[in-house]
């Protein structure tokens, strides 16, 4: 069972970038299907590190080009991200310390801030990204 779903309306119109949006919908989906499936000591670990290090090489990836491309919004995009980033570390702290029913929280609370994220935040650096030729 699918917590997120790609739809359209997630689409900035940057290629690399929908398609590394999408990955981490699927890692947040096979996150939490593991999680309800109680394969917790076993998946989560794995799940949840590539999940930390794929939002920060995102990210990395996506502020480069707000930067080549001079987005104004670029210091307030890049706090929104590390709180995201904490987020995560915090997911994978918890698990660590065997606090899973608070993960879970965390990831319903993950997803929701995704999804809003790329619908507001993400959304507005398209036609700057286009501009400066980066599709």
């Amino acid at each position: 069972m699918a917590l997120v779903e790609w739809r359209s309306e997630y689409s900035v119109r940057v290629q690399s970038i929908d398609s590394q949006h999408q990955k981490i919908f699927e890692m947040i989906n096979e996150l939490y299907d593991a999680m309800r499936a109680g394969d917790v000591a076993q998946v989560v670990p794995a799940i949840l590190h590539r999940l930390a290090e794929y939002c920060r090489t995102h990210f990395a990836d996506e502020e480069k080009m707000m930067l080549q491309a001079e987005y104004p919004n670029y210091i307030r995009h890049r706090a929104e991200h590390n709180k995201l980033t904490k987020e995560v570390l915090t997911m994978e702290k918890d698990f660590h310390e065997d606090r899973v029913m608070r993960s879970l929280a965390l990831l319903r609370l993950l997803n929701e801030w995704i999804q809003r994220h790329i619908i507001s935040a993400d959304q507005q650096y398209t036609s700057h990204l286009q501009a400066a030729g980066i599709q």
